[in-house]
């Protein structure tokens, strides 16, 4: 692929040169300014990428080795013991996914201003006698001067015209990029099924239960070569558990007590596990010492559902409408051992979301948020909705409505590369049965079982490249 470059005073003077030399098709690779005020194109021909294209697909190679090919002798699986699975173990971290940012456009220069020419003035030469006088030199006739508004509308639409052309051409490096990424996943998911088929069956069985592409592929690589096949699954399983943080005894928000608020999207659970937090501090501090605020002055009838359950435990329900409201009442309850808030619920992109955060951190205590994440819902979902209502102040999360949730990795993985601290589950409406507090191998060991569940999403190994490959350019 040869890689060529123009140079022109303006944009479009440099697109006109590519358009000549290349055609129409061409594929822009790069627009910056030079120094001396022009403007420099990388660009490549359109047949030069084709023939990438072609180059790059791989040639299909037999999965199988011919039949008269010797067999080679089938090595024993060691043991894992413990002291190399811990150790293995102890490396494994799940490491946030930090968000893309798109490139800044870049903004043109603005065109050079001319400076303005003297006209010269005409010279007189007085001549003795009768000789004619010399023919005096053509003088240059000054350009008609344009209107001021006639000028601006002309930078006006070449500055307009300038950000077209850019668009276009970031529009067509992304899909550059993103066909690169395809052919990148799609190769490297064939040499690992090729050098280390023990990884490769490893991240297929991690995909079925639900788990992202790009967790498993942290823990892939940190797979010992000699594991294989149950040893491998054993030692996922292990590095999982390590990973997902649950709560311990010292974090309990019940046995602590203070301000805790639970926030999330509309429709995760939050006036019921609030109820549900109440029933368990009731018993176990007294309905003197706790208290119930809501903030959910949107929804019919969600103070009554509240009130109905502080009366039902003999526990005040305290309505605020603002940031001062909100002020004095936790003011007032500054005895109470334990304060829970119920929040109204907002979908993740809403701008009202940024508001409640910093209304709970200018009340002048200290008010920690737990997010409630619901286990049906799908891991696209639950990642936007981390990172909207992630900031200061998260103490961790509640996962809602594992009795609904066929699989739970969705859920967990979001929890684990997150590094959120994971509360409590909930799953159903009793209250206040249905919560308890999480714990790591049993919410694993059910998020492994959903991959021996038969289902249509289930992919096969000879689709699991282009799978890696569609995977692999979400965040892009």
């Amino acid at each position: 692929m040869v890689v060529r470059k123009f140079y022109g005073k303006t944009t479009r003077d440099a697109l006109r040169q590519v358009r000549e030399e290349l055609g129409a098709d061409a594929l822009i690779l790069s627009n910056r300014p030079t120094l001396g005020g022009g403007v420099e194109i990388m660009a490549v021909a359109d047949a030069d990428v084709s023939a990438l294209a072609t180059t790059l697909t791989p040639p299909s190679q037999p999965k199988h080795p011919p039949r008269n090919a010797p067999t080679p002798s089938p090595v024993p699986a060691p043991a894992a013991t413990g002291g190399s699975m811990n150790r293995a173990i102890a490396r494994t971290y799940a490491m946030p996914v930090e968000p893309l940012e798109a490139p800044a456009v870049p903004t043109p220069p603005p065109p050079p201003q001319a400076k303005a020419s003297t006209e010269p003035k005409p010279f007189l030469a007085h001549v003795q006698g009768n000789s004619p006088p010399p023919k005096a030199a053509p003088q240059p006739q000054a350009a008609p001067a344009r209107p001021a508004a006639n000028v601006a509308s002309s930078n006006d639409a070449e500055r307009e015209q300038m950000a077209q052309e850019l668009k276009q051409i970031g529009d067509e490096i992304k899909q550059l990029r993103s066909l690169l990424q395809s052919q990148l996943a799609g190769f490297a998911w064939s040499d690992m099924e090729q050098r280390t088929p023990n990884r490769a069956e490893l991240f297929r069985h991690l995909l079925t239960a639900g788990f992202s592409s790009t967790l498993i592929r942290q823990l892939t690589q940190k797979l010992p070569p000699q594991y294989e096949g149950d040893v491998a699954q054993k030692w996922a399983r292990s590095a999982l558990i390590h990973n997902l943080k649950c709560m311990d005894p010292q974090h309990d928000p019940i046995e602590r007590g203070g301000i805790y608020a639970l926030v999330g999207p509309t429709g995760v659970g939050k006036t019921t596990t609030v109820a549900k937090l109440a029933a368990r501090a009731t018993m176990r501090h007294g309905a003197q010492n706790v208290a119930l605020i809501t903030t959910d002055t949107y929804r019919i009838g969600a103070q009554d559902q509240l009130r109905i359950y502080g009366k039902i435990l003999g526990v005040p329900v305290f309505s605020v409408q603002n940031e001062g409201d909100l002020q004095l009442t936790l003011a007032d309850l500054a005895q109470r051992k334990i304060v829970l808030i119920d929040t109204v619920g907002m979908g993740q992109r809403d701008a009202r979301v940024q508001a409640q955060l910093d209304m709970f951190n200018q009340t002048g205590r200290p008010v920690e948020r737990l997010l409630l994440l619901a286990a049906n819902a799908d891991g696209h979902t639950l990642e936007d909705v981390v990172r909207h209502y992630r900031g200061d102040g998260l103490a961790g999360a509640i996962l809602s409505k594992i009795d609904e949730a066929l699989m739970l990795g969705p859920g967990l993985d979001v929890v684990i590369r997150h590094r959120l601290r994971l509360f409590y589950v909930t799953n159903g409406q009793r209250v206040p049965e249905d919560i308890h507090a999480a714990h790591a191998e049993l919410l694993i060991d059910r998020a492994l079982r959903a991959a021996q569940l038969a289902s249509p999403f289930n992919p096969e190994s000879d689709e699991m490249a282009m799978l890696n490959a569609a995977q692999s350019g979400w965040l892009s």
